[in-house]
């Protein structure tokens, strides 16, 4: 909170910049002009932002290295697609909006490791009106929890779901609404999705085409607190490519 105290203080300055979350949290306001968030809600969205922008993709990229090392197929294929990108650019060439574009298997590879493996496995919602679902009646007012894996591992919407199958997601308009929902879903789908698969993408793309690695460890059972994490950690033999 002593930040919080120090920032709204700090803000009453002429020169003071407001060019960070806090601050600009605390700049947000009502239509009455009143302050929008209490400083309880500041730290909350602050914990929030910390923990969504940085460790769910970093648990999709941990198992994402992991599932490469254990399955030449898909490593295969997501080599070849990446080096496609590489080639056609110069040593030193950025990625650009049309490589990413260009990442499809590489996707789609993501997306079958978060339904397998969600980073976010169960969310809740309080509902806005009685509702009856399944049989049951839920009064206005409930907190509900949804869990990713109730739909991720229907076999009813996704065929032998204990199956590593990226091909799942050729066709992601088949995929009945609010089944799929490592992202979430709605008005309050992860304002991050696409921030996050621009950091998984460029990652990918680089540690694919660098670098080789196998794993130190052959042991591929998970917990979660609350982020699924390899039980052993990933500890792994990597070594940098060859520059052609």
């Amino acid at each position: 909170m002593d930040i919080i105290h120090e920032k709204r203080s700090r803000m009453q300055e002429a020169n003071y910049l407001h060019n960070d979350l806090i601050s600009s949290l605390l700049s947000l306001r009502g239509d009455d002009n009143a302050t929008l968030l209490s400083d309880q809600e500041i730290v909350d969205n602050v914990r929030t932002v910390m923990v969504a922008g940085h460790d769910t993709s970093s648990t999709v990229l941990t198992f994402l290295t992991r599932h490469l090392a254990n399955d030449p197929v898909v490593y295969a294929t997501i080599l070849k697609e990446q080096e496609d990108i590489a080639i056609s650019k110069s040593l030193e060439g950025v990625l650009t909006w049309e490589d990413l574009a260009k990442m499809k298997y590489t996707w789609r590879t993501t997306l079958e490791i978060l339904r397998m493996i969600p980073a976010v496995f169960a969310g809740f919602r309080r509902t806005r009106k009685d509702i009856e679902f399944g049989g049951y009646l839920i009064p206005k007012g409930w907190q509900v929890c949804w869990a990713a894996n109730m739909t991720h591992m229907n076999d009813s919407i996704f065929p032998e779901p204990s199956k590593f199958d990226p091909s799942r997601f050729e066709n992601q308009a088949s995929i009945p609404p609010y089944c799929y929902v490592a992202f979430g879903g709605g008005p309050r789908i992860c304002p991050g999705y696409e921030f996050a698969r621009i950091e998984i993408l460029v990652t990918m793309h680089y540690l694919v085409t660098r670098y080789t690695w196998k794993l130190c460890c052959k042991d591929n059972k998970f917990s979660r607190d609350p982020m699924p994490i390899p039980t052993q950690g990933l500890p792994i033999d990597i070594e940098q490519k060859n520059k052609l």
